[in-house]
């Protein structure tokens, strides 16, 4: 086989037929033989940012592992933004890189997009690296990366082949496809945590992005215990909210869940690692008794002092606890769940958010995907955005990069053809990948952009002047017509300004076979003169 005949061959074995990224000369022996496998799909996108957030949203919807490829130096540059946003989140993307001659590497000798450090940049933004050196090597290395994703915490995992590998032939042994490893908890510490939870007075049940896929075992546990259920931006739609136990998705800085989790003496936190962003820098009262299950041993304790520590996967360590005696169920106020998850006392951020996700909600179907970009519109959605289905939102939690809504969509149409996609971004950030409409259009993906039109960098605007006693520079931006925009690209463009029109729009492009993208002018749009 060539190089990039082994790349596909095991992409095959370990249950990866999509791959997102554009083609370069740097790459051809690998898409030459992408060329000749039909079975393996290759979505081209405009730029390689674009590329790895489409790696990421097909991810996120599907849980399955995305794959990109890039090619060397710019490839990878380019690429990075994507792949930090999918390690802060916990996203598994394979990615695939072709690099220059190792022996060359660092010696600066002016080879086409040669980067300096490039294997230093990847291992600072993905969870496991490996640069390979020879043919007979690629396919254990993809496998190792594939497990690396799949018994850790999710992440990106880089695997760099030089150039030459991709079109020199060597005789390669595939090895047997991968095997899951066991991810079951220990025994005595789940004894211990359900000896803790049945002397609890007031447990509550705190899910990240971990219990997306656990969400069986979850309610059942929370049924079990009547203990409320409070869920991370990421972790929103692992627990149903609709269920009386819910009490919606914690917003920062909220004085109402903090009230609550005072009077909690037993923390169940399932799959999320108790970062400085779901945690308010540290300043979220859980009680001092906290029982955290994670697949990472490494995330457990390391940002709060555990009392039970669970290293497994969520699914079989809240199914052993199901096997537990969990004690009487709890007294619960269920006027106080839910009072918490109406939570009136939240301050928006754009005043317009409610009635916005409000008539997205009344017209998407239960299991739609809202996919959110860091804007106005999107910090509110996780409170006005109730869903019931997992995997079924988005949000740039950790990473934060202004740019990400349109191109995971695409990738989670790709992930998910059935379901309803919806992008929402604003009008500042939908710039940064606006290209990619040109992806949706090729192929022909029936995703729904919304662009939530202000005018203004809003949300920066809003800190400087909060910050610095009102004082910042012009924010007001310069942009073009959105509709005109989306009809050059050959796809149906229309302006809003009312909830019921953005309802009746969206619906109307819930229809089409191909994209649609709607602006909605904001009541407090800004103009730049």
């Amino acid at each position: 086989m060539t190089g990039g005949e082994a790349i596909v061959a095991t992409l095959k074995l370990v249950g990866i037929d999509t791959i997102f990224g554009i083609p370069g000369v740097h790459t051809g022996g690998f898409y030459d033989a992408i060329y000749a496998e039909p079975s393996i799909r290759h979505v081209m996108t405009r730029h390689e940012q674009g590329a790895a957030f489409m790696a990421d949203g097909y991810a996120r919807a599907s849980g399955r592992v995305a794959c990109l490829s890039t090619i060397t130096g710019p490839g990878v540059t380019n690429a990075a933004t994507g792949l930090g946003e999918a390690r802060a989140d916990s996203s598994p993307i394979l990615h695939i890189a072709s690099t220059l001659d190792p022996a060359t590497h660092g010696h600066d000798v002016g080879e086409l997009h040669e980067l300096h450090d490039q294997s230093g940049v990847l291992q600072s933004i993905v969870g496991h690296h490996q640069l390979v050196h020879s043919i007979q090597e690629i396919p254990e290395a993809v496998i190792r990366a594939v497990q690396h994703m799949r018994t850790t915490r999710p992440g990106p995992a880089s695997i760099e082949i030089p150039l030459a590998l991709l079109t020199d032939h060597a005789p390669v042994n595939l090895p047997a496809a991968p095997l899951m490893p066991d991810l079951t908890p220990n025994p005595a510490s789940i004894t211990q945590a359900a000896q803790m939870l049945a002397q609890a007075s007031c447990p509550v049940i705190y899910a990240g992005g971990g219990a997306m896929d656990a969400g069986t075992a979850l309610v059942a546990i929370a049924e079990r215990l009547r203990a409320p259920v409070l869920t991370t931006y990421t972790g929103k739609g692992a627990f149903p909210e609709s269920h009386a136990l819910s009490i919606g998705c914690k917003m920062r800085q909220d004085e109402t869940a903090y009230d609550f989790l005072r009077s909690c003496d037993v923390a169940l936190v399932v799959g999320c690692r108790l970062g400085h962003r779901t945690t308010d820098g540290g300043a979220l009262p859980l009680p001092s008794q906290l029982i955290q299950i994670d697949i990472d041993a490494s995330s457990i304790g390391h940002a709060r002092k555990t009392t039970i520590g669970i290293e497994a996967d969520a699914s079989e360590a809240l199914a052993a606890l199901l096997e537990e005696d969990l004690g009487e169920p709890k007294d619960v106020d269920q006027h106080n769940v839910q009072r918490l998850r109406l939570n009136q006392g939240y301050s928006a951020a754009n005043p317009d958010s409610a009635l916005i996700l409000e008539a997205l909600r009344s017209v998407m179907p239960p299991d739609a995907v809202l996919v959110n970009d860091m804007t106005m519109v999107g910090y509110d959605a996780p409170k006005y955005f109730t869903l019931d289905h997992p995997r079924s939102f988005m949000f740039p939690n950790y990473f934060g990069t202004l740019g990400f809504s349109l191109p995971a969509a695409i990738g989670a149409q790709v992930a998910c053809p059935g379901r309803t996609i919806v992008s929402i971004s604003g009008d500042g950030g939908f710039l940064f990948t606006s290209e990619e409409l040109a992806t949706a259009v090729r192929e022909q993906l029936p995703i729904i952009a919304i662009v939530s039109d202000d005018g203004l960098y809003a949300a920066i605007d809003r800190h400087q002047r909060r910050t610095f006693n009102d004082r910042t520079l012009d924010m007001r931006l310069t942009n073009p017509d959105f509709v005109k925009l989306a009809e050059s690209y050959g796809m149906p463009g229309v302006a809003v300004s009312d909830p019921d029109s953005l309802a009746r729009e969206t619906q109307t492009a819930a229809n089409r076979d191909g994209p649609s993208l709607i602006v909605y002018e904001l009541s407090n749009r800004q103009t730049c003169q």
